[in-house]
């Protein structure tokens, strides 16, 4: 099936419903602050191999957590927060840092890899106040956390890692718990790297995910809000 090759010199996207059955959009361009934005506005994420090209999805369907109907576990919560200490954007590049050290195997590159070029990215995106993260600490170690895109009242998880049983759930969790509060929408799980057991997860067609992003950046296109 033929796709579309974007250019690095103009900053747009084919329509999400245009993806191949694998949910393949386009191949190419940048990762640029006003793609990266674009492209989560547009119910579209990149992901691909280290090496290759920059490849753009939007798979059908769409796995997301929805928060107004999820129902929170505020026992097991209250367990966990007796083992671990959390904390919000105090650490964004160590998350990063050791989402690599978990997911960048040098002799098993796979299309989990968190290569420099997208660390340089979320970087930016982080400083202006778009790409958050979740630290969850066992004393004064870094044991779990995760990142993502916050735009409007939808975050775009990315990537979640832990390094002592829960700390991930932790991570979720108290995610779960800060954006419920602050009224927002959904969580879009996007990969296979934020799936572990406990939490449910919601499926959208494409065209119901991809609305749903239009309708927030109308309602939000001004106003970004910073949880």
């Amino acid at each position: 099936m033929p796709y579309f090759e974007l250019s690095k010199e103009e900053i747009n996207f084919p329509p999400a419903y245009f993806a191949d059955n694998d949910g393949l959009v386009a191949v190419g361009g940048d990762l640029s602050l006003e793609r990266l934005v674009l492209a989560y506005n547009s119910g579209i994420y990149y992901w691909h191999y280290p090496l290759k090209h920059i490849k753009w999805w939007s798979p059908d369907p769409r796995i997301v957590l929805r928060l107004d109907s999820f129902n929170f576990p505020q026992g097991r919560f209250n367990s966990l927060q007796k083992q671990f200490t959390v904390s919000f954007n105090t650490d964004f590049e160590n998350i990063l840092r050791s989402c690599q050290q978990v997911y960048n195997i040098k002799d098993k590159m796979s299309n989990e890899w968190l290569t420099e070029r997208a660390v340089r990215a979320f970087l930016k995106l982080h400083k202006k106040g778009i790409a958050h993260a979740v630290e969850v600490w066992e004393d004064t170690r870094l044991v779990g956390g995760l990142f993502g895109v916050a735009i409007g009242k939808l975050f775009f998880g990315e990537y979640i890692f832990s390094k002592v049983k829960a700390a991930d759930e932790m991570a979720i969790l108290y995610l779960i718990k800060r954006f419920k509060q602050k009224g927002f929408k959904l969580i879009d799980v996007q990969k296979e790297t934020m799936f572990f057991d406990g939490v449910e997860c919601d499926e959208l067609s494409r065209i119901e995910y991809i609305n749903i992003c239009k309708e927030n950046v109308e309602k939000y296109a001004v106003d970004t809000i910073k949880p």
